[in-house]
């Protein structure tokens, strides 16, 4: 009786242990759907906070978030036409093969008619003028029902390979079809990308024109970054109970260990005087060319991945405890608010969004929301391969 409650005791903590850590992790899931709903009243609260856009800004917001959504669509047909070229690929060889043992098998059925045919006549015709005696003729005709199941059975593989053969064609035909549409459709996004980067051309150039007729370069950067301070304020405040996995490695485990987000040089660094005035820069500016890949730094979570006036098409992600990473003037973004990074996962694409004259990343890393120097934590990236 005592071994008995004892297993049931020991076959019971398991389950405990099990309940517990599934309330846990719904506990998190609640969290971080809270977090999600919180992000998007961030996003309405910041719109109302920005005062009247100009038409020329509001312009080039809707001209770099519909680069971003084409450059998606098109890696998106992309990668479906690679798909479809390793199936057309696959049922290319798979037709071939079967159009061998066709010929193979066909052959094959025809030898063997003929060889029937002659035998038969022959060793019929002995039987007829009484030349075999019954013990052997038993044999042969055993012998025949021998070859006829072979050559059924070859034929019934004949029927087969047959059957498999036009489904494979018919599967083949289907899909370079498909591969024809998507390149079409492919070809179609690539002409609206180059419209939309010739209006964004006209409009960023209609921007600076504006700017430099007003004077007003500094103002428009100190309202840039008020903004942006406004936003991580906003997000600091509600990212303090959301957990990290417990197995992730700290951020603060990875100063100087880091790799920076993108291959560059670094043009504007840390600290430095930015525009011959009183402003500096919170992080550093990275030279990449367009279209280059942004890598997350850390494992995280995207907590703001939208566009926002200076920044252009920026993301934000949470390591926990205080850490965040920013990556500002992207081409397109890749993740979506709310997703989970690990480190070395592609993000984003470098490029010149915001109004910039140049292209590269902007890169930040904060500490409670206080920027710090990323050259401290990060390292820097091997250029890529030409």
């Amino acid at each position: 009786m005592q071994n008995l409650v004892t297993l049931l005791i020991l076959f019971s903590l398991p389950i405990v242990s099990m309940a517990q850590d599934d309330i846990d992790q719904a506990q998190i899931e609640a969290k971080l759907k809270a977090l999600e709903t919180e992000i998007d009243k961030f996003k309405k609260q910041l719109e109302s906070t920005e005062g009247e856009k100009s038409d020329i800004e509001a312009t080039l917001e809707k001209n770099e978030k519909g680069i971003s959504d084409l450059i998606n669509k098109i890696e998106d047909i992309e990668k479906e036409i690679d798909t479809n070229q390793d199936r057309v690929s696959h049922m290319e060889t798979r037709q071939s093969e079967l159009l061998g043992a066709k010929a193979e098998q066909q052959d094959y059925i025809e030898r063997q008619i003929r060889a029937a045919y002659e035998i038969g006549n022959q060793e019929y015709l002995k039987v007829l003028l009484n030349q075999e005696d019954p013990n052997e003729m038993a044999r042969m005709l055993t012998y025949y029902d021998y070859f006829n199941k072979a050559r059924a059975a070859q034929i019934n593989n004949y029927n087969e390979v047959l059957v498999e053969l036009d489904q494979v064609t018919l599967a083949l035909t289907e899909e370079m079809t498909l591969l024809h549409e998507n390149r079409l459709a492919l070809d179609i996004q690539r002409q609206h990308l180059s419209a939309a980067q010739r209006e964004k051309q006209s409009t960023l150039r209609a921007l600076i024109a504006q700017i430099k007729s007003t004077g007003s370069e500094i103002t428009k950067l100190t309202e840039d970054r008020g903004r942006l301070e406004q936003l991580l304020d906003k997000l600091q405040n509600r990212l303090a109970n959301i957990p990290t996995p417990g197995d992730a490695t700290p951020f603060s485990n990875m100063r100087g260990k880091l790799i920076l987000p993108v291959a560059g040089n670094i043009s504007h660094t840390f600290g430095h005087r930015r525009n011959q005035g009183k402003l500096s820069w919170q992080g550093v500016f990275i030279d990449a060319p367009e279209g280059d890949p942004v890598y997350a730094v850390h494992y995280g979570r995207v907590v703001f991945s939208d566009w926002l006036r200076g920044f252009g098409l920026l993301m934000i992600i949470s390591h926990g405890e205080g850490y965040m990473s920013l990556y500002g003037h992207n081409q397109a973004l890749y993740r979506a608010t709310g997703e989970w990074v690990t480190a070395g996962d592609v993000i984003a694409t470098v490029g010149d969004s915001g109004g910039q004259n140049r292209t590269g990343l902007y890169f930040e890393i904060r500490i409670d929301g206080k920027p710090n120097n990323p050259q401290q934590w990060c390292i820097a990236r091997e250029q890529r391969a030409a």
